[in-house]
């Protein structure tokens, strides 16, 4: 199994950071090929615009899908995303770690969506990512009574257009969300509860 965890957060000492370490630790001790892109740590352009493209196939109207249909078809995207789409398609299971942001992910995430997951190549016509697994873990500032449907709404609710937009529409196959309610409210020994729970959540993943 290889595995490729896209993290989303600006600080590598967060509890967010923390999930990651755990990942990372699980995979090297059970020897699972991995990669890893930490978006806010190198910087990952966020805007999805011209600078996509080593040149334009239409230099005098922008329409985004058109310019990125041409450029997997010609090899003209940035390097950054052609790294990123290489690293995903090698995938067999895809993490996103993130932490709920105003209800949604931080734009970061959303921006490497937009220019990764592009036209012709996750969808509209192919996709390359189709039958791949890939698991949402994050984090969230309320704790778990807060997430009701009578309420704030399940995180499920939350991310219709995740689960359904982006996943569905991409063919990628989601599987049961890891997710830690009220993180800032842990304290050190629920924090070590945690980490454990989400080695024995990866250890089921891959079996």
């Amino acid at each position: 199994m290889k595995v490729h965890l896209v993290f989303a957060h600006p600080n590598l000492d967060s509890f967010n950071g923390q999930l990651r370490t755990t990942a990372i630790d699980f995979f090297k001790e059970n020897n699972i090929n991995y990669s890893i892109s930490d978006l806010y740590q190198i910087n990952f352009k966020a805007s999805a615009d011209k600078d996509d493209f080593t040149y334009l196939a239409n230099p005098n109207y922008f329409d985004l899908q058109f310019e990125q249909a041409h450029a997997l078809q010609n090899g003209n995207f940035v390097d950054d995303i052609k790294r990123e789409q290489q690293l995903l398609q090698d995938a067999d299971l895809i993490i996103f770690q993130f932490p709920l942001w105003w209800y949604s992910m931080p734009g970061l995430l959303k921006g490497y969506i937009d220019r990764v997951f592009s036209m012709g190549w996750a969808y509209g016509g192919a996709q390359a990512l189709k039958g791949k697994r890939i698991l949402v873990s994050t984090t969230t500032g309320a704790p778990e009574m807060a997430w009701t449907e009578d309420n704030r709404g399940t995180i499920i609710d939350i991310f219709k257009h995740l689960f359904i937009g982006t996943f569905g529409l991409t063919g990628l196959n989601p599987v049961e969300p890891f997710i830690v309610y009220g993180a800032k409210r842990l304290d050190d020994s629920q924090k070590n509860t945690c980490m454990i729970e989400f080695s024995n959540y990866l250890q089921n993943l891959s079996v």
